[in-house]
């Protein structure tokens, strides 16, 4: 089948095939406008457009629109971020891993409807059109933008417990078709970390920190990228199929109730891998540090309450039993280098716009640019969470 978006241009046959196959009857489109659907900056592997049309069905018009995540043209980006596997684990996850899991909770687990998947372009259900929208990227402090996501990875996660317990073959089967990428293939990524690490350097000495924290990052730079795949891959006795990159661009929301995005990055690993990686990303420091036990147990309420209503409380007992607050507690903290890297990572999408992203792509990119200039790019809002997360991290990973 024709790709129905590349380099920004609609293929509107391919566009109807789609369409037709998914509604299961003939229609007839016009009038496509493409637009993109995130700001510069907001997708890392794909780009992300929203395609409106109009719609002729029986002969009623109507307008509509879909998400199509299409391939970048930039191939060395393409490599460097493993694109085509990253579409082939979100194809894998929207085909057959979530149906699957499904069949092992007792309500659905909330993402868009999956029209078409390919090497090129994934099809997905506009989800503006029922009302669900991104939410303020800078600080997801308040309660709302926060219970309903941990609710979903808890489903998530007690689909992949219960389908262990009652059918451990098909869950092998089904988790051994996620693609892994190896530590040496995923290396360069590595190095672009180490140039996080110099910049989170700058800001520490340039606020006049204690040693100990710039000692702690100077060390995390000859070995954090290997560290972090091991965090990931460590064979601990609770493992469950995780969303991979559950960040607050990768969910929508209608009022308080939260629809997951983007599954390319679906990995195998404990539970604590989404919980750290959302707290971390998402959460100011001071609003997880002052409500961390209170977050962690409604994780366990809600993955407790998920494996229950699947298993029954006779079955259940036995499944829950291990799945107490020091397990989590204790992973969570295992966790602290993996989810403190990603949300340093990631940080500059929260206060950057358009224009800057523009500016640094003109110049080759943030790792081309000396630690000053970096430096120059960052707000003093930005400098104080780089500051505070990496005490967080300290305190966390201090106790591990």
């Amino acid at each position: 089948m024709a790709t129905v978006v590349s380099k920004g241009s609609c293929n509107l046959d391919a566009l109807k095939r789609i369409v037709c196959k998914f509604l299961k009857k003939d229609v007839e489109i016009t009038n496509p406008l493409l637009e993109p659907a995130v700001p510069k900056g907001g997708n890392f592997i794909s780009d992300a457009w929203r395609l409106s049309f109009f719609l002729k069905s029986e002969g009623i018009t109507t307008s509509d629109s879909v998400i199509v995540k299409a391939k970048p043209a930039n191939e060395s980006q393409n490599k460097l971020m493993h694109t085509e596997v990253a579409f082939k684990n979100e194809i894998l996850a929207y085909e057959t891993i979530i149906p699957t899991l499904n069949k092992y909770v007792c309500s659905p687990i909330r993402v868009p409807q999956y029209l078409h998947g390919d090497l090129t372009n994934i099809v997905l259900e506009d989800m503006s059109k029922t009302g669900f929208q991104t939410v303020d990227k800078q600080l997801a402090i308040e309660w709302n933008q926060v219970w309903s996501p941990i609710q979903e990875i808890a489903k998530l996660h007690a689909s992949s417990i219960c389908m262990q317990h009652l059918d451990k073959a098909g869950f092998e089967s089904l988790k051994n078709q996620i693609i892994d990428i190896p530590l040496p293939e995923s290396s360069p990524l590595g190095e672009k970390q180490v140039h996080v690490l110099d910049t989170i350097l700058g800001v520490l000495k340039e606020r006049r920190e204690d040693k100990k924290y710039i000692d702690l990052v100077e060390s995390l730079k000859a070995n954090a990228w290997r560290d972090q795949k091991e965090i990931v891959q460590k064979d601990v006795p609770v493992r469950v199929i995780n969303h991979g990159s559950l960040w607050i661009n990768n969910a929508v929301f209608r009022k308080d109730m939260a629809t997951l995005l983007d599954l390319q990055h679906i990995v195998y690993s404990t539970p604590a891998n989404d919980l750290s990686f959302f707290m971390y990303v998402n959460l100011d420091p001071k609003f997880f540090t002052n409500n961390r036990k209170d977050l962690l147990r409604f994780y366990l309420l809600s993955l407790h309450s998920n494996i229950t209503d699947r298993l029954g409380i006779a079955q259940s007992a036995e499944v829950i039993e291990p799945l107490n607050y020091d397990w989590i507690d204790r992973e969570f903290r295992r966790c602290s280098l993996y989810a403190y890297m990603m949300a340093q990572w990631i940080m500059p999408v929260f206060y950057w716009s358009d224009v800057v992203f523009g500016q640094l792509e003109a110049k080759g990119g943030f790792e081309k640019l000396s630690v000053p200039e970096r430096m120059s790019y960052l707000s003093s809002e930005q400098k104080d969470r780089i500051v505070k997360l990496t005490k967080l991290f300290v305190e966390e990973s201090s106790k591990n």
